[in-house]
């Protein structure tokens, strides 16, 4: 994986700008699918072009089987698709890129600051091209790895050919429901071609790994409880906000685990997922424990799709309850709505919230704009050459990003290893030749900032590789 080079972004901004100026989503739907495939990494894209509504314009390249799922959702749940948690779910399933077409003011610095960088200038309403990864599980991130950059502009090209061949009424794009898609690919002798594959090759339910139940002892206590006439529904949706992880810094949305009463609504047990990571296996032993406390066991779970059908199958086969897959469980529907409802009256929440805009990479940018503008305030900076002083912000800034998008790495977790790769091959790629020239006095004076405020403990070591490698 390498981070986006110049080039790379502006042949994306190229592609966006042209495909914005088509306008293909006023006769294409998003329900309209077509497949581009990628020899670079072998995969497939799965794409969909929204915006006839006239609200939102965009472009989403699913990735591969999980992408292909996480678009399907919420076709698949067309009949509750309308309910907020519904559509929460699919948003956090999503495992895309996309870029869309914003109001000036709904961009972040971090977009101004690249579309600048780059000599773009949007001021239009639905004109500036926005462009993020979709990861399953954690929040949207900018786009700044090579290979996305690559794909996406690879899309962005091929989705107005496609565009114009439905214009013309050459072509017609099959829908998600249709028996065939349509694929488009690169072959070395003809260019880009199109044909129609049998869309079953995709529509193949994956097998989700079931969550196993260990506690043998703790089953067979249960299993001798008694079994009252209680039908019990499980739902899993997630909390409309993103948190942040204090360790990691990493914003994620958090589960929640929730079975009810199928005749009342009551609920019966709840569990929070306050982790990026899921220990589902906690999530049914405490249910188990639940159970046991109760002395009782329900007659029937009814489970509100496959994902929470996998979750309790090998407890309920130990514990001879009958499990099943429910259409519409309507008592755990509406819990799910309660809770949304309950969020949205309140005022306070019991967890750090982020911006819908906020991600890891805004707050690495936040950090560096408070540390150099207390260094300017201080005039910290003043034994630094006036170029250096000029370039300061965007060598560092830079630096910060790379060691995040490529190594995933805070300032605290940096490592030497890490910082040699970023020095000797992504900075002279990412830096004009006259700012690389101020990369060392810049970056040793930032690091050396860090190190005095205990912010980079190998601080020393560190400033080793950027001596030796700029």
């Amino acid at each position: 994986m390498g981070i986006a080079t110049n080039v790379e972004l502006h042949k994306l901004y190229e592609a966006a700008i042209a495909f914005r100026k088509l306008q293909p989503w006023k006769w294409m739907y998003a329900s309209q699918l077509f497949i581009i495939h990628d020899d670079e990494r072998d995969i497939d894209g799965f794409c969909s072009i929204m915006g006839m509504m006239g609200e939102h314009f965009s472009l989403s390249v699913y990735l591969e089987e999980a992408g292909y799922e996480s678009y399907r959702y919420l076709y698949d749940k067309a009949s509750i698709a309308h309910m907020d948690h519904i559509f929460m779910k699919a948003e956090v399933k999503k495992n895309c890129l996309t870029v869309s077409f914003q109001n000036p003011d709904s961009l972040t610095e971090h977009d101004e600051e690249q579309a600048a960088f780059l000599g773009y200038q949007f001021k239009e309403k639905n004109e500036c091209p926005r462009f993020r990864y979709h990861h399953p599980g954690i929040y949207s991130w900018y786009l700044t790895d090579g290979w996305q950059c690559r794909f996406l502009t690879k899309a962005l090209e091929q989705a107005m050919t496609v565009a114009r061949l439905e214009l013309a009424k050459e072509l017609k794009v099959p829908e998600i429901y249709d028996q065939q898609y349509y694929l488009r690919y690169h072959d070395e002798e003809k260019g880009w071609i199109g044909k129609f594959i049998d869309a079953s090759l995709y529509k193949k339910s994956s097998k989700l790994k079931k969550t196993t139940f260990q506690n043998d002892l703790l089953a067979y206590r249960i299993k001798k409880l008694p079994k009252l006439l209680i039908t019990l529904e499980v739902i899993q949706f997630y909390l409309p906000n993103p948190v942040v992880e204090v360790d990691s810094g990493q914003p994620f949305f958090m589960l929640i685990t929730a079975l009810v009463d199928s005749e009342e609504g009551q609920l019966f047990y709840l569990d929070i997922q306050e982790t990026a990571a899921l220990y589902l296996s906690d999530t049914v032993s405490e249910f188990a424990k639940q159970l046991l406390e109760l002395r009782m066991r329900p007659y029937e779970i009814i489970a509100e799709d496959e994902e929470t059908y996998a979750l309790l199958e090998d407890l309920c086969r130990q514990i001879d309850v009958k499990l099943s897959i429910g259409r519409y469980t309507a008592r755990a529907h509406e819990f799910a709505e309660y809770i949304y409802q309950e969020l949205q009256n309140s005022n306070s929440n019991s967890v750090k919230l982020i911006t819908s805009e906020e991600t890891d990479i805004d707050k690495l940018m936040v950090f560096s704009d408070e540390i150099i503008n207390t260094l300017e305030l201080q005039d910290a900076l003043s034994e630094l050459s006036e170029s250096s002083k000029t370039h300061y912000k965007l060598i560092a800034q830079t630096f910060l990003l790379a060691l995040y998008t490529i190594h995933n790495q805070i300032p605290s977790e940096w490592t030497s290893e890490a910082v040699k790769d970023i020095c000797s091959s992504v900075l002279p790629e990412q830096l004009q030749k006259e700012i690389l020239k101020e990369a060392k006095p810049v970056l040793s004076h930032f690091i050396t900032v860090l190190g005095e405020e205990q912010i980079v403990s190998n601080y020393r070591s560190i400033l080793l590789i950027i001596n030796n490698y700029l």
